[in-house]
């Protein structure tokens, strides 16, 4: 009979210990989901606050621009005693710009791409 007393606080240690070790598995997947749900939270932010700086900064480099281009087509304007010749320049320059950049479009996409991968798994 003390063999039948001794097994019964067994049989409900084992039961308890089967149920501590579900309990700790379904509070370790619950962490790791809170986990994964903060690292895409951080790598989205990262990766909005990099979009909103880009975007500030080609605002700025536009503005640049466009009176650098204003100011360049003035002074070949003077220069060249004629606003078609001066203005003219600029905008040939413009049109091998544009040709330069449609040649190598594809090399500039794949920066670009690799780029922003690498700020979202912050390499």
């Amino acid at each position: 009979m003390n063999r039948l007393a001794n097994t019964i606080p067994m049989e409900n240690q084992k039961d308890t210990q089967s149920q501590s070790i579900v309990d700790q598995i379904k509070e370790y997947i619950e962490l790791q989901i809170k986990i994964a749900k903060y690292k895409a939270i951080d790598g989205s932010s990262g990766v909005i606050a990099s979009i909103i700086v880009g975007a500030t900064l080609a605002i700025l480099a536009l503005f640049l621009i466009l009176f650098a281009s204003f100011t360049l087509g003035f002074y070949l304007s003077e220069v060249l005693e004629s606003f078609w010749a001066g203005f003219g320049c600029v905008a040939g320059l413009y049109l091998i710009l544009v040709l330069v950049i449609s040649l190598s479009s594809k090399a500039i996409k794949n920066a670009i791409g690799d780029k922003m991968i690498s700020k979202i798994f912050n390499e």
